[in-house]
């Protein structure tokens, strides 16, 4: 398989859920921290507005996506 293709499948094994959610939530956490970056670097408040609004659904995300590990990993743990 070239570099950088995936494979697409589906999954009920709680693991194997748990993993595609860890993979998510890690993509999102990078993802806030770049914007919060680019919010420290600029100085326009018009604009660093709509930044720290992107970083609150981010926040609102990573929350969903935790709440979707947990679950997760308690059907795969008990």
């Amino acid at each position: 398989m070239p570099e950088g293709e995936h494979v697409h499948s589906h999954t009920n094994d709680p693991l194997e859920m748990a993993e595609l959610i860890r993979e998510a939530l890690i993509g999102e956490l990078d993802s806030m921290s770049d914007l919060a970056g680019t919010w420290h670097m600029i100085e326009d408040e018009s604009i660093k507005n709509k930044l720290m609004e992107a970083i609150t659904f981010k926040q609102k995300t990573v929350s969903a996506l935790y709440e979707g590990l947990q679950a997760s990993e308690k059907k795969a743990w008990g």
